[in-house]
């Protein structure tokens, strides 16, 4: 019973195309859209479980096409405004203009470059100056508190802080030359 049904209503289908795309485009307002519609309308009736006794098969292509539009329309929606928060999350308006937050190529790669190039030039310290110039300049701690964590005087994590900021700055300045 239903191959007769799908039967009928694929002859429907075909003989109705021009009327259920425009239908369809007149209802999303996009004539691509429509045509996606359409196809997927035509899925549906060969996937889909189908009614044992249709009576109205132009009727029933209509509320299918109807019902398909429907989900798109809800679909984009959703995407839309997924989209426009994504936006406005990952960006600042000036004026008219939306800016991306963003670092740009160049930049970031040049960012890459020195950070390789200051890895570099920490490797190269003695490991007590690195070790002090971590502590203090990456975790924050004053001088009292890496000389009570290394069992040594504040003079001497002073001396490390002078030696490693010397031995640094010199480092960097000798590879600036080699990167320009």
């Amino acid at each position: 019973m239903t191959e007769a049904v799908l039967g009928v209503l694929m002859t429907e289908y075909l003989a109705m195309r021009e009327v259920l795309l425009r239908f369809l485009a007149a209802r999303l307002g996009d004539a691509a859209a429509a045509d996606d519609i359409y196809q997927e309308l035509f899925v549906r009736l060969k996937s889909g479980v189908l009614p044992a006794d249709l009576t109205n098969p132009r009727g029933y292509l209509f509320r299918m096409a109807y019902n398909l539009a429907n989900e798109f329309a809800r679909a984009r929606r959703r995407r839309d405004a997924r989209d426009a928060h994504w936006t406005e999350t990952t960006t600042h308006k000036v004026g008219t203009d939306t800016i991306a937050d963003a670092t740009a190529a160049d930049e970031a790669l040049a960012s890459k470059e020195r950070l390789t190039v200051v890895m570099k030039a920490l490797d190269s310290l003695p490991a007590k100056s690195r070790e002090v110039f971590v502590m203090c300049r990456v975790q924050g701690l004053s001088h009292r508190d890496i000389a009570e964590v290394m069992g040594i005087s504040t003079k001497t994590v002073e001396k490390h802080m002078t030696a490693a900021l010397k031995h640094l700055t010199l480092f960097l300045r000798s590879t600036e030359g080699e990167r320009h």
